[in-house]
């Protein structure tokens, strides 16, 4: 059951708020936002929601905050953006009076997409620290905007997709690291093989031990073998879905499972859907 709890303290003279914007018929097909909107917080503002499937794209003006979500705590200021699907359980509450936030509460067949693309290097972490504010005040406006009733839809999906394509790059560039050589490497061994290798093999194909092998890629990678490899594997998987015909069972032998049940484990713990269910989506048909 889906949970919403808001004290819904804002200053009205200095917030603007959208609900109810209008949607496309084709939902599967376009980003839109259900609502959107500049607010000013009071100190005691406060928002708890889980198990809602829609995404939230929260940007902080001026002021400090606090987000909570299944747990982990995230500070926020200034600059600060955060891109969140509201499934997972999350508080968010002001620090400061007077909080200045600019939001949108965004659904469409491809924003999981963009969102699981956002995730991928760094899991379970929803927030970016600098992102330009312009970025997000020009969607806003276009939202705001005078627009004609048959226009307005379309005008706000393209201004979402180039704030949406902006998180992207600059999630990506604050991504890029200059590793060195022996873990580009690492690296390179790693995403040439197919099935992927299991820690151990790198490890043993390397010359280090598996401990050794475990705290040097955490270091320079900043995550673990086993994260890095799994992703590897689905990676792989979500390419032989879309671009071949093979049945789920062969591909997931090609990855490196004995049956079928390790696949539907892992397009579970990444991508929320079963093999088939990934491979009708991507393709936009039945099957």
């Amino acid at each position: 059951m889906s949970l919403s709890q808001i004290k819904y303290s804002i200053y009205e003279d200095k917030s603007n708020t959208m609900h109810y914007l209008s949607v496309p018929l084709e939902k599967e097909l376009l980003y839109y936002a259900t609502s959107a909107g500049r607010e000013c917080l009071r100190a005691d503002y406060f928002n708890e929601r889980q198990d809602i499937n829609i995404y939230m794209i929260n940007y902080v003006l001026s002021g400090e905050g606090v987000l909570h979500v299944d747990g982990k705590e995230f500070r926020l200021k200034a600059g600060d953006l955060t891109f969140l699907h509201l499934s997972k359980h999350s508080i968010f509450y002001p620090e400061t009076d007077g909080m200045e936030i600019v939001y949108f509460h965004v659904k469409g067949g491809q924003v999981q997409d963009i969102y699981n693309s956002f995730l991928e290097k760094q899991e379970d972490d929803y927030v970016l620290h600098g992102f330009p504010a312009n970025a997000v005040i020009d969607c806003l406006e276009k939202f705001t905007r005078e627009t004609s009733s048959t226009d307005a839809f379309y005008d706000r999906s393209c201004a979402l997709y180039f704030l949406l394509t902006k998180i992207l790059h600059v999630r990506r560039s604050e991504q890029v690291k200059k590793y060195p050589k022996k873990i580009d490497e690492i690296l390179c061994w790693i995403l040439y093989r197919c099935p992927p290798p299991s820690p151990a093999e790198v490890a043993e194909h390397f010359g280090f031990s598996p401990v050794y092998m475990e705290r040097l890629f955490k270091r320079y990678v900043g995550q673990s073998m086993s994260s890095y490899i799994l992703r590897q594997k689905y990676q792989f998987a979500c390419r032989f879905l879309v671009d071949t015909d093979i049945s789920v069972a062969e591909i997931a032998r090609r990855v490196g499972y004995g049956d079928t049940k390790g696949l539907i484990v892992l397009f579970s713990k990444f991508g929320k859907l079963t093999p088939l269910a990934y491979r009708k989506r991507a393709r936009g048909k039945s099957l």
